[in-house]
């Protein structure tokens, strides 16, 4: 089994934000050492879900923005517009390369959904 090392997760479903700022209501992984980055969880009824997505995905692309080439904050800023409007993600799941549009949905108080930080060692 491959080891990794990962940084803390990126939720994208936060408390507190105004309702017209939206995500694609996921929560997110990056390897520290590939910088790729990878669905961790698609909490129910987020756009995230609708789209498809789901734990394992690794997103390649973001509107035709290769992720690794991106910060954290990026990444988050590129992921984030206003609700309604779509962000498309270029996905590999297995084997496959697809294509996915993802309408954002309004940023809501996470509900028992917590940010999690977790450092996986060889």
């Amino acid at each position: 089994m491959e080891s990794r090392s990962w940084s803390a997760a990126l939720l994208l479903v936060a408390a507190g934000c105004t309702a017209s700022v939206g995500s694609i209501g996921a929560v997110l992984g990056r390897d520290n050492e590939s910088q790729a980055l990878y669905v961790r969880d698609v909490p129910q009824g987020l756009a995230a879900e609708r789209a498809g997505l789901i734990p394992g995905d690794e997103i390649m692309m973001i509107d035709g923005v290769y992720v690794r080439d991106l910060s954290s904050a990026a990444v988050r800023d590129r992921l984030r517009g206003a609700v309604g409007s779509a962000v498309e993600l270029t996905v590999v799941r297995g084997g496959d390369v697809r294509r996915v549009r993802v309408v954002r949905t309004e940023l809501r108080a996470h509900e028992g959904i917590k940010p999690r930080e977790e450092q996986i060692l060889p």
